[in-house]
């Protein structure tokens, strides 16, 4: 955290209006908690082509915090500008977080209901409905991936929405959580879990909140459904029916770690989906501390990876 205290806080990127149609807070559906969810549009200026391909960001913050706003000078802003070079449109989203009371699938239906959103309004804004992509980073990629893998009429959310298709042409996962079982150690149970809250009262109170965050359950009185239901919501055990999916993490990932990037790699290629592992070298989450030439590198084979699954 020391690191982040000596930076300025971000600052909104002022490149992308100048190169982009940007539309800001369109509500693109109201949750089941009656609160709207919104979405910011970026369209390229001088659209050559009649039908925009369109890729989805889907934001982090460990499903409780985070929002689409693009933050000037990181790696996302860099994206987005490459993107619209190639005529992409880029839609940033909301989705609805996660608290005591605020559970899955909420977000997941979100992130579904984003790419049926805009399906429903491809002819208002000329989107190229057979090129929708996904792009999380964090949580975000965990629920971009859930959201590409799993069947197309599950977690719908709106009804105005739930008569559109939800299937993604390709996904894009930086440093997501794949199999959070793993992830949260559930299966140490209560014993094991008591021990380490011995040595730290925080990753136990933090482990035990999300996993009740997830699923509403609580690991020490439920720790079979908390598994059982941790294991609906992890991508590895979707790949069969996965997409195209670039995987990017670094190897100093001290949130989620790498091993999870690298199980979902081995399960893609047992399920024969196409798929790449980009390992960055000294890589934390986040890539705060990666310098920029190597995260331009690595923004030009995200935008080549995009550009090659266009149908």
């Amino acid at each position: 955290m020391s690191q982040a205290q000596v930076k300025t806080p971000p600052v909104k990127s002022t490149v992308l209006p100048k190169i982009a149609h940007l539309s800001e807070d369109i509500v693109y559906k109201t949750n089941k908690k009656g609160n709207p969810l919104a979405l910011d549009l970026y369209i390229p200026k001088n659209v050559a082509t009649e039908k925009i391909p369109v890729l989805i960001y889907v934001h982090g913050g460990g499903w409780i915090e985070g929002d689409k706003v693009v933050h000037a000078d990181n790696y996302l802003e860099t994206t987005v500008e490459k993107l619209m070079a190639k005529q992409y449109a880029v839609i940033s989203i909301n989705y609805t977080l996660l608290n005591d009371s605020t559970h899955f699938p909420l977000p997941l239906e979100d992130t579904k209901d984003a790419i049926r959103w805009v399906r429903k309004n491809a002819d208002k804004y000329h989107f190229d409905t057979n090129n929708i992509g996904l792009f999380g980073a964090s949580a975000g990629a965990h629920l971009s991936l859930m959201a590409a893998y799993t069947p197309d009429n599950t977690y719908l959310g709106s009804p105005e929405l739930s008569s559109y298709s939800a299937k993604v042409n390709y996904v894009i996962d930086h440093y997501g959580p794949a199999d959070l079982n793993k992830l949260f150690h559930t299966r140490l149970g209560t014993i094991p879990v008591g021990m380490i809250g011995l040595m730290s009262k925080k990753i136990v109170g933090l482990q035990e909140n999300l996993v009740k965050g997830i699923s509403g359950y609580d690991i020490r009185k439920d720790q079979d459904r908390a598994i059982d239901y941790l294991n609906t919501l992890s991508p590895v055990n979707f790949v069969s029916e996965g997409v195209p999916t670039l995987i990017v993490q670094g190897n100093n990932d001290k949130i989620v770690p790498l091993n999870q990037s690298k199980k979902l790699h081995r399960k893609l290629n047992r399920a024969k989906i196409q798929n790449a592992l980009i390992i960055v070298d000294g890589g934390v989450h986040g890539f705060g501390t990666t310098d920029k030439a190597y995260l331009d590198k690595i923004t030009d084979e995200m935008v080549d990876f995009v550009l090659s699954q266009k149908k």
